[in-house]
């Protein structure tokens, strides 16, 4: 396991007072819980970085944007590995005319799979530029350094547009780096590649008398290893955790003699504003122990694993009705407080 859960639990257990849960008032106490899930990521990707004549950079790549961000965290790891502003940084929209292989978006595997390839690709770039640079300068390759668009060696500094106009002899050319993800090859051959984690605490007041319940504090904790966009993966977390809150306080298909009978968002029940969390926490644990770029691994999918079980431990624990079944309508509440009586 790639994730230190005890003091993953440790810190959601503080944030909803687990501590001070016997002194609560009647109806009212406090869940926690573990989602970990086996990513099916498979670890197959291929990158390609372009280095364009005016140093802008170009990130070819078959994952697929579908509102996750990997088009900016993907521009952000080669950004980072070339030493470049991200503005210079774009991607192309996927073609598979164009863009090299990747094996599927999908399985919070874009950051950690394809992320490699691209830190890879980029790795390729920078060798590229250093052996440019060693040759330019008369030096060696080792004793260059990339630095803020620039290549340095002692006092010289060289722009990496000045260098690949000095390279071709003519103000045009590019460089072109090639990444690859694979089983032992820049990516662990152990399945599963990575353990999503993600905890979730709840504190709840319990109407007794109408079984109605009251989500009071929410808090969701991610392990990511590290977060190359924290709000791009508090967003994710945040709306999966929303997720795991509508089907376990509202959401249910119901059915008569095979028909749906609320098949529309007027009559199928989820989440509004009126029913959120009073308070609603969002904690990122980085403790760099993933197998993606920097320590990444993938998150976005866990954040709605843990909140059922969560609210459940806390209504069972508030009242001392045990309910195994979703979602926690008052009248299920009210039900399971009166069979326990």
């Amino acid at each position: 396991m790639d994730a230190d859960l005890l003091l993953d639990l440790k810190q959601v257990a503080a944030q909803v007072n687990w501590n001070g849960s016997a002194k609560r008032k009647a109806g009212s106490g406090a869940g926690l819980a573990v989602g970990v899930t086996d990513s099916e990521a498979i670890p197959v990707s291929t990158a390609i970085v372009r280095l364009l004549a005016d140093a802008s950079v170009i990130v070819m790549s078959g994952s697929t944007e579908v509102g996750q961000g990997t088009r900016t965290v993907l521009c952000q790891i080669a950004a980072e590995e070339l030493s470049v502003p991200l503005e210079t940084v774009t991607m192309h929209a996927t073609d598979t005319n164009v863009t090299p292989f990747d094996r599927s978006t999908g399985a919070s595997r874009s950051t950690t799979v394809m992320g490699t390839a691209v830190r890879a690709a980029a790795a390729d770039l920078r060798r590229q530029l250093a052996e440019i640079g060693a040759e330019i300068l008369k030096t060696k390759p080792e004793d260059i350094v990339l630095k803020n668009g620039e290549m340095i060696a002692g006092e010289y500094r060289l722009a990496y547009t000045k260098a690949l106009h000095t390279y071709f002899g003519m103000p045009g050319g590019e460089l072109i780096g090639r990444g690859y993800c694979r089983p032992g090859g820049g990516m662990s051959p152990i399945y599963p590649l990575f353990w999503e984690t993600g905890l979730a605490g709840a504190e709840v007041e319990v109407d007794t008398e109408t079984g109605e319940i009251k989500l009071g504090k929410f808090v969701s904790l991610a392990d990511v290893g590290k977060a190359i966009n924290p709000p791009q993966c508090e967003g994710q977390d945040e709306g999966a955790a929303m997720m795991g809150i509508g089907h376990t306080l509202f959401e249910s298909l119901v059915y008569d003699n095979g028909q749906p009978l609320n098949p529309n968002l007027i009559d199928y029940r989820v989440p509004s504003f009126a029913t959120l969390p009073a308070e609603f926490e969002t904690i990122l644990v980085e403790n760099q122990d993933g197998p993606g770029p920097h320590g990444a691994k993938g998150m976005g999918e866990t954040g709605i694993v843990a909140p059922a079980p969560a609210i459940a431990n806390a209504v069972a624990r508030a009242t001392g009705a045990r309910i195994r079944t979703l979602p926690l309508t008052p009248e299920r509440v009210w039900r399971a407080l009166n069979n326990k009586q």
